[in-house]
């Protein structure tokens, strides 16, 4: 077995030197006279929806339905683009459409003023004129090559560009529309969320005369309110134009059957001496337990809470923590070689929360316990997560990641149904992108009975991974208030990964984004890009190695090694990385990469959430000096097109896990250009068109397989090293020594 590599390679960063092309309609697209006569009329309905309806905004709503999923390149520029401004600045939502699966458009919302809306039916007017003159009531793309067919734009009070811009803007677009929602939960009380414009949502229920004594509400940031269903009901009448998104307000616990074992036994634990900390956001612990030396318990309630809870069963919380601290003496066979671990638990909730008051916690407990770096919470919804939003818990969540050193082990959530009708959605937060979502499996690994399914905001890869949580006949062992006893459920396999995640930030000392990347590569292996790989929706990127010693080594003829990253402009390379050639001059491998960050995302953004992508490659260098990628990524490649729908389901665009991988089907290594070496690129891209220009970390995991069974790592180490490169094998024992000495207590005399 090999050791994996920390790589401290030099990185170099790159301008976007590539100027925007001339925009043209797409191959098999075309703007016909009668689309744009239709648009008008889309448009005009809307003005008259509102000219019609009480006026609470100063300016209006729009609804623009695309025919694709969209790049923000490929948005609407000239239509709906007020002076000075640009259109995308006007975006304040987006979603999809009611479509199945893999067929879905976007919709984007726009807010602009009613000027702005005329001023563009104004230049369609215009512009289906010249269609009508010049092409004949259709243009297509061919219209465009100049100078083979040389058009007259003189005459049309309009500039060429914005004429062949509109053009193009209405080859993109199905419809205009007054802002709707499609689907709300079934229940008694609701999160709202309406978009964002210049009206606080406490002047709009003045406005709307809501009487504060008959319907209780409560206010949660700017743009978001706690309503009951009669309340909901009267917002849904008369401004439901204005409501952007609507879930459940409540995260619950569901207890399965408990199996007893035994009676209560004396157990021996040592106490505990510089283990490291795992944080715990869950039910009540029971500090009666033989462990509760190892808890640094809260029972983090107020005064009513404590009333109403606080003699409340704490079986759940505790069972959490006994995994955590004691997991491999009560399940031998789940023994990860990671040791035990002290607990800082706060109680939150008996059972039952509101979601925002969960949330309101979290950004307390956050903020007071900077000093621990891995978070397990085991709470969840029954609720199926919407395909057009992330929920509010989990949004949360994600930007406390992308703010602070910390990282979110969430479980997947169990499907409670007495009779299962086709596969649950996950439940919230386990839309969160930025922490590891972790789904069950039984021992022979097959995905439990009670297992849910991704994929969030239809496309991004959830859940992460999955591990052992048992099932009905099938349990793992845990301690509660009354003894040993047998669980099963996604809550007790997120504990596995929290330790893994832990022992890989705080006793090896991995960064986290690098920690993750391993977590996630450990899972996926050389099977994930195979077509036998089955189950992506729930089993995620696959089962996670059961020891720690496994997911930090590689087989003998593998070279795996991390590399650790900032990426500070639009490309961050490196052209020299020196993959050992074989007798022939050839690259005798198969390789794979993980990468992974946490982006900043926006809610208000709907399906665009991720604000921020980041874009990897890894291969040789060619003779041009670009990288033959192993995933064939032609994202920033001139000469190259990918479209939106193309580059999010075969580069994982705008997803925050990026997995590559390329599995040859015979042993013949692959050719070398002349004497260049691999490469490794990361692009940068914002979503928003205000630039954030924030450094971003990135952790990457990078495999090399010898076709040919051959060990080549000491060649791999000493060509980095004469690049004075630093290369160190991550040695267990090296490190819980190194650990240990930090941990010590220094005592001046």
């Amino acid at each position: 077995m090999n050791k994996i590599l920390q790589v401290k390679m030099r990185f170099s960063n790159e301008k976007n030197n590539q100027r925007p092309k001339v925009r043209n309609l797409r191959a098999h697209a075309e703007t016909t006279a009668e689309k744009i006569q239709s648009i008008c009329d889309d448009l005009r309905t809307v003005l008259r929806f509102y000219r019609n309806s009480p006026k609470f905004l100063e300016n209006i709503l729009v609804d623009v339905n695309y025919n694709d999923i969209i790049a923000k390149s490929n948005r609407i520029q000239e239509l709906l683009k007020p002076a000075g401004r640009k259109t995308n600045d006007m975006v304040v939502g987006a979603r999809f459409s009611e479509a199945p699966e893999g067929q879905e458009n976007h919709i984007i919302t726009y807010y602009v003023d009613k000027k702005t809306v005329e001023n563009t039916i104004e230049d369609l007017e215009t512009v289906k004129k010249f269609l009508q003159r010049k092409l004949d009531g259709k243009a297509v793309a061919g219209n465009f090559n100049e100078p083979d067919n040389k058009l007259e734009y003189e005459g049309y009070e309009l500039s060429k560009s914005k004429i062949r811009n509109i053009i193009v803007d209405c080859s993109v677009i199905e419809s205009f529309a007054v802002p709707h929602v499609s689907k709300v939960p079934d229940k008694k009380s609701f999160l709202v969320t309406f978009y964002k414009t210049e009206l606080s949502v406490a002047r709009l229920l003045e406005m709307l005369k809501v009487d504060d004594v008959k319907h209780q509400y409560y206010f949660y940031g700017d743009d978001t309110i706690s309503v009951n269903k009669e309340l909901y009901d009267f917002l849904e009448m008369n401004v439901p134009y204005l409501i952007s998104m609507v879930s459940s307000d409540f995260s619950k616990i569901t207890l399965t059957d408990i199996e007893k074992t035994d009676e209560k036994e004396k157990i021996d634990i040592p106490d505990p001496v510089n283990e490291p900390t795992i944080g715990v956001i869950d039910t009540l612990f029971d500090e009666n337990v033989y462990f509760s030396k190892w808890v640094e318990n809260t029972d983090y309630l107020d005064d009513i809470e404590k009333i109403m809870d606080g003699d409340k069963d704490r079986s759940h919380g505790t069972s959490i923590s006994s995994i955590i601290v004691d997991g491999p003496r009560l399940n031998p066979w789940l023994d990860d070689g990671c040791g035990r671990f002290k607990v800082r638990h706060f109680g939150v909730c008996a059972e039952r929360i509101s979601t925002v008051r969960l949330v309101k916690k979290i950004k307390e407990i956050i903020a007071n316990n900077s000093d621990i770096h891995v978070w397990n919470l085991s709470l969840g919804t029954d609720d199926e997560v919407s395909k057009n939003f992330i929920s509010y818990d989990a949004a949360v969540l994600d930007e406390l990641q992308a703010q602070k050193n910390i990282i979110f082990v969430i479980s997947g959530t169990n499907d409670n149904r007495s009779e299962k009708k086709g596969i649950l959605k996950v439940g919230s937060p386990a839309d969160s992108l930025n922490s590891i979502v972790v789904n069950s499996v039984r021992r022979d690994g097959t995905p439990a009975s009670y297992t849910r399914k991704g994929n969030i905001l239809s496309f991004f890869n959830k859940p992460d991974v999955s591990y052992y949580g048992g099932d009905y006949n099938e349990r793992i062992k845990v301690y509660t208030p009354h003894g040993e006893m047998d669980e099963y459920g996604t809550s007790f396999a997120a504990p596995w990964i929290s330790r893994k995640l832990c022992y890989l930030i705080d006793v090896i000392g991995l960064p986290r984004e690098v920690a993750k990347a391993i977590i996630i590569d450990s899972a996926a292996g050389w099977e994930y890009k195979l077509e036998t790989y089955k189950n992506k929706d729930v089993l995620g990127y696959g089962i996670v190695p059961i020891e720690i010693s496994k997911i930090l080594s590689s087989e003998s003829r593998e070279i795996k090694f991390t590399v650790y990253g900032t990426s500070q402009s639009y490309k961050t390379v490196n052209y020299a990385i020196p993959v050992p050639r074989d007798e022939d001059n050839k690259y005798p491998y198969i390789a794979r990469a993980t990468m992974c960050y946490f982006p900043e995302c926006s809610r208000t953004q709907g399906v665009d959430y991720t604000n921020r992508e980041l874009s990897l490659k890894f291969g040789r260098v060619k003779a041009n000096g670009q990288i033959d990628d192993i995933n064939e990524n032609i994202q920033d490649e001139d000469g190259a097109y990918a479209d939106e729908r193309q580059s999010r389901k075969d580069f994982r665009k705008w997803e925050n896990t990026k997995f590559i991988s390329k599995v040859l089907k015979t042993n013949r290594p692959m050719k070398s250009y002349g004497e260049r070496l691999w490469g490794m690129s990361v692009s940068s891209k914002e979503r928003l068109s205000s630039q954030m220009n924030k450094n971003l970390n990135f952790g990457a995991v990078i495999t090399l397989r010898e076709v040919n069974g051959i060990n080549r790592i000491d060649d791999f180490v000493k060509a980095c090293t004469l690049r004075g490169w630093i290369v160190s094998e991550i040695d267990i024992q090296n490190q819980i020594d190194i650990y240990n000495t930090n941990q010590e207590e220094i005592i001046f005399d």
